[in-house]
C-alpha cells in the first residue's frame, strides 16, 4: 500500500473520527484485512488492564487519594 492510499484514508477518516490513526497503524490495519480480517472491533489482548468505572470504584479512589493528595496514581 502505498502513501497516496495512507493519505486517503486519513483524509476520509479525519472528518468522522477527529483524529486518525498514523501512517502506520493504518499499514498495519489494511494488511489484517486484506488477509482476511472482517471485524473492525479490536479484540481483548493479554496484558491489556481491565478497565472498571463503577460507582464502588470511584468512591474507593476518592477514599485512597482525598486524604492524601501525593498519592500518585498510574
Amino acid at each position: 500500500m502505498g502513501r497516496w492510499a495512507n493519505d486517503f484514508i486519513q483524509s476520509e477518516m479525519r472528518p468522522v473520527y477527529g483524529v486518525v490513526f498514523t501512517r502506520p497503524a493504518i499499514h498495519v490495519r489494511c494488511e489484517k484485512f486484506a488477509h482476511g480480517r472482517e471485524s473492525v472491533v479490536d479484540e481483548e489482548e493479554p496484558g491489556h488492564r481491565v478497565v472498571s468505572t463503577t460507582d464502588a470504584t470511584i468512591a474507593a479512589v476518592n477514599s485512597l487519594m482525598r486524604p492524601d493528595r501525593c498519592v500518585m496514581s498510574m
